[in-house]
Formats: C-alpha cells, sequence, structure tokens
C-alpha cells in the first residue's frame, strides 16, 4: 500500500521533504556550538529549516488537491525565506534581522498579491507563474552563491547541485501549475529525489569550517552615484537578469529532461 502511495510523484516530493525537515529540526534543536559563536548562522538554519517547511506545505497542498493559488504561496513562502536565509550568510556578523524581515514581509505580500489576482485576469499560464519562477531561480543561485563565499571550497558541491536542482525545478513549476501533472510525471520523481541530494550536500558543507564572518563583498560595478538610483538599477538589473536566466534555465531543463525521457534507459 505504501509503494502504491509513492509512485505518486507528489507524495513523493511530500514524504522526502518531510524527512528533510525533520532532520534540520534535528539539528536545529541539537543546537552546535556555531550557532552560539555566530548568531547569524543560526538565523541561516533557521530560514534554511522553514524552507522545508515551506517544502511540506506545498507538496501537501498539491497532493490534496487544492486551490493551487495556494500551492504557489507555499511555493512562493520558500523562495522568502532563501532570501532571508541568502541576507543571513551575506550580512555575516552585520546581520540586522528586523529590516531584513520586513522587506521579506512586504516582498511575499506583492507576490501573494499577484498569485490571486494575476490567476484570474491572466489565467493559469506561463505568464502567471513567470515571476514565482524567476525569483526562485534568483534565490537559489544567489543561496549557492553565498554558500562558496562563506564556506570556500566545500560549497562547490553545494553549488554544482544547486544548478541540477534548477534543471528539474523550473520545468516542474510549469508541470505542476500548468499542465497540473498531466504529462511527464517522471520528472517530478526525479525533482524528489534530487531534494535528498540538494539537503545531503547542505549539511555536509554546513558543518565545514567558516571562511571568515564578515559581510561578502561583491566586486564595484560602476552605478549613479545616488544611492536612490544605485537601488534603482540595483533591482531592475536583476529582475532583467533573472528573467533572461529564467528562459535559459527553462529551455536547458527540458531539454536535458527530454534527452533522457528518450535514451534507451530512460525509456
Amino acid at each position: 500500500m505504501l509503494l502504491d502511495v509513492l509512485k505518486m510523484p507528489q507524495n513523493l516530493n511530500l514524504v522526502f521533504s518531510t524527512l528533510v525537515l525533520l532532520l534540520g529540526l534535528g539539528v536545529y534543536w541539537y543546537h552546535p556550538d556555531i550557532f552560539h559563536e555566530h548568531g547569524y548562522i543560526e538565523r541561516s538554519f533557521e530560514f534554511w529549516v522553514l524552507k522545508w517547511v515551506a517544502f511540506v506545505a506545498t507538496w501537501g497542498l498539491v497532493t490534496a488537491s487544492t486551490d493551487l493559488r495556494f500551492a504557489l504561496a507555499a511555493t512562493d513562502l520558500n523562495s522568502i525565506f532563501g532570501v532571508g536565509m541568502v541576507v543571513a550568510l551575506w550580512r555575516g556578523d552585520d546581520y540586522d534581522e528586523r529590516h531584513t524581515l520586513v522587506n521579506m514581509v512586504f516582498l511575499f505580500g506583492l507576490l501573494f498579491a499577484w498569485n490571486f489576482s494575476m490567476q484570474v485576469l491572466l489565467g493559469p499560464g506561463k505568464a502567471w507563474i513567470y515571476p514565482s519562477m524567476t525569483l526562485s531561480l534568483i534565490v537559489i543561485s544567489a543561496m549557492a552563491i553565498a554558500v562558496v563565499a562563506r564556506y570556500g571550497t566545500p560549497g562547490i558541491a553545494f553549488a554544482v547541485v544547486s544548478v541540477a536542482y534548477l534543471l528539474l525545478q523550473l520545468p516542474t513549476y510549469q508541470i505542476l501549475f500548468i499542465k497540473r501533472l498531466g504529462p511527464d510525471p517522471e520528472l517530478v520523481k526525479w525533482l524528489a529525489f534530487a531534494k535528498i541530494l540538494y539537503a545531503t550536500v547542505f549539511f555536509g558543507v554546513f558543518s565545514s569550517p567558516l571562511k571568515h564572518s564578515r559581510p561578502i563583498q561583491l566586486p564595484a560595478i560602476p552605478l549613479p552615484p545616488t544611492q536612490k538610483m544605485r537601488g534603482i538599477f540595483t533591482y531592475l538589473g536583476g529582475a532583467i537578469a533573472g528573467g533572461i536566466l529564467t528562459e535559459i534555465t527553462l529551455w536547458i531543463g527540458k531539454h536535458v529532461w527530454q534527452l533522457i525521457a528518450h535514451s534507451p534507459a530512460g525509456s
């Protein structure tokens, strides 16, 4: 009976997400020494665990055949927790929790309003889920960069797995929210196993020593002189780059999956 249930890809994602969540809660309750030494590591790990709470909520809603707008909102909440994790890792010992949480609430509110209004106005098409897909790509990529910058060489494995995970995740958005698990359910099943690999590598990197705890610095990019204009150009540049990367990643993911599905081993 259990094996029959696990044959459904949404159930498999739900079970695996729950297992990772329980492992994360176990580590959090154990409270490693690094949490006492660096508060930002504890905060970033809290956001990591909350991401898996959102994973469980997402797949629970999909499995229960609930209104998909709520499932997409849970997916967006996952990305919002990822934003918190990135900021905590990025700022290091200078992490400002209050400012970060306020911005996370505003961003989630914007996405929530878009999901529930545009699904009615635009219909359940690609334009409806595009902001969610783009944010997910930006956040997962930023998480990989932050982990590499904070942990060094051990973080490279997490970055590589993050790229592979994105190639499976972005096409899954369309399968779940537009095609409603019609074609290619095997891709959603592969995503479940990718979650286990993704989480396993993260826990391995998390136990590695930190390079430093100073704020991460990126190379300076020439921008307009005023602070306000810098912010505008940063957000515009991030949105445009994210949109382009979303399309490229989606295209690669679809073609890689087609090659796997039509290979002798896949058939």
